[in-house]
């Protein structure tokens, strides 16, 4: 058994409120015994006021055993006081104004204490709710900080571990007489270009992240599919990687993050592939009148298939991917929905036949002659 949690006075402030209540109800329902014959509606009463007291006593159990420091307790206490005053002081001054107008009121105890108890656990609830909020907000504040903190370790740290690296691997191939020497310094050349371009893609995609309003334009899908497929083919060794397209310019409101959309949703749909021989097949659609166009792009696999109730889930930050087995954090294809949401746009999952899965990604469609840089806010919503 865990040991109760101090300080202990907030919860037994808000267990008293529960007791009083309860013996609220005891003394109403000895007093309605003693003069009533029909005993099944004193035993209604008597639940009524019973059950929120009830409510009262357990969440002052709760908090005793919760995780929440002194200031955080007495809150929670606070609100189930002011639930019980608002509710049950409201009711109570209506019943003062009926006896003043010399009316006959009926049981006000009876009331009073059923009233007094649902607001009581009521406040309750919503302070507990509110700190859980406050430290929900802290967290993701905390997150935001790591974020700043992450951001300035790639910007300084690895970008200039990565410039000292190029510059003497630069010096080396000039220098070197053996070809051999020299064909290694050209292959840390290239390795470290390809991570300083990863690292400011790292650096954009986490400033995308943080971003509620990205500056879109229309943006060439046509060239970044061309470009995300060639590179796919190039990347992973027996991978078939066909491309279909519309006839015609294929614009979408986007930003320049939009080839690591694609590009993860590609990646994805090959590493998830158990066949020996994986095949992605990527096309598009333009769809709806001229003004108000949606851009479909689907990509396919022959892969295992993501089944139902993992359809919603793989999106999610803390997914753990597509299998069983698999142990991926989920962030590409939680940056892929998040992003899409940025565009005004939706991204679904549905079976493909006679296996596998289609990644659906539908845009609002762009001109290019019209004005760029619209903001999140003045997108077209795309219907799903």
């Amino acid at each position: 058994m865990r040991r109760p949690r101090g300080p202990y006075g907030p919860p037994l402030v808000l267990g008293a409120i529960g007791i009083g209540l309860l013996g609220l109800g005891v003394w109403n329902l000895w007093r309605e015994l003693s003069a009533l014959v029909l005993r099944w509606g004193p035993l209604v009463a008597f639940g009524q006021i019973t059950l929120p007291a009830l409510v009262v006593v357990y969440a002052s159990y709760r908090l005793l055993d919760s995780s929440f420091n002194g200031s955080e307790r007495w809150r929670v206490v606070l609100f189930g006081v002011a639930g019980l005053l608002l509710v049950g002081g409201g009711l109570y001054t209506t019943i003062i104004v009926r006896l003043a107008e010399a009316r006959a009121v009926g049981e006000p105890q009876y009331v009073l204490g059923v009233m007094s108890g649902l607001g009581a656990a009521g406040g309750a609830a919503l302070g507990s709710l509110s700190v859980r909020s406050e430290r929900d907000a802290r967290q993701a504040e905390r997150a935001r900080d790591n974020f700043e903190l992450l951001n300035s370790i790639i910007r300084h740290d690895v970008l200039n571990s990565m410039m000292i690296v190029q510059s003497r691997a630069e010096f080396i191939e000039e220098q070197a007489e053996d070809d051999r020497v020299r064909e290694f310094a050209a292959t840390v050349l290239t390795q470290t270009s390809g991570v300083v371009d990863q690292v400011e893609r790292t650096r954009a995609i986490l400033q995308a992240l943080r971003t509620n309003r990205p500056r879109l334009e229309a943006t060439d899908l046509r060239a970044t599919l061309e470009r995300e497929v060639e590179a796919a083919r190039e990347t992973y060794d027996r991978v078939v990687v066909d491309l279909d397209l519309p006839e015609g310019p294929l614009h979408v409101r986007a930003d320049d993050l939009l080839g690591d959309v694609v590009g993860n949703v590609v990646s994805n749909a090959v590493e998830h592939n158990d066949d020996a021989e994986p095949h992605v097949e990527v096309s598009a659609t333009v769809e709806g009148p001229g003004g108000d166009e949606v851009v479909e792009l689907r990509i396919a696999d022959d892969g295992p298939g993501i089944d139902d109730e993992l359809k919603d889930a793989v999106f999610r930050r803390d997914g753990t991917g597509l299998h069983e087995d698999s142990t991926g954090s989920g962030f590409g294809l939680f940056f892929v929905d998040t992003m899409m949401g940025k565009y005004g746009g939706t991204v679904r999952v549905e079976d493909d036949e006679p296996r596998g899965s289609v990644f659906v990604l539908r845009f609002a469609a762009a001109d290019p002659a019209a004005e760029s840089g619209q903001s999140v806010a003045d997108a077209v919503e795309v219907p799903a």
